[in-house]
């Protein structure tokens, strides 16, 4: 099965960037049965999501997880929190909780959406 993700950049160094990812390509980390794709996000060059330029984001920050037909976000206990547009405020989350597209998050001081679901 592949998987597709298109992430929008929405403020930062690269606001306006339209990222893609695609499982056939080996994007992200695919496990054996197929039920689960982790897209890293993180500071360093390894990670599928690089936020190179922004010094709020960790070296290993967060994950987005597609699992059981939906988007999940995952903090990874990163020291400035990952957020997500709740109202008129960004509320910090820990763990684990669902993301659809359109939900605005914000990882160190970069904001992003999801774009599209997987086909």
């Amino acid at each position: 099965m592949s998987l597709k993700l298109n992430v929008m950049i929405m403020s930062g160094v690269d606001d306006g960037s339209l990222l893609t990812y695609d499982s056939d390509n080996g994007d992200g980390e695919l496990k054996d049965d197929g039920s689960k794709w982790l897209i890293s996000i993180g500071r360093v060059e390894d990670k599928d999501i690089c936020l190179r330029y922004d010094t709020f984001v960790s070296r290993q920050h967060a994950y987005l997880i597609w699992e059981q037909n939906q988007w999940w976000l995952q903090d990874c206990d990163s020291t400035n929190g990952s957020f997500i547009e709740s109202g008129d405020e960004d509320a910090r989350i820990t763990g684990t909780i669902p993301v659809k597209p359109g939900d605005l998050f914000r990882i160190g001081r970069t904001s992003m959406c999801i774009e599209n679901m997987p086909e």
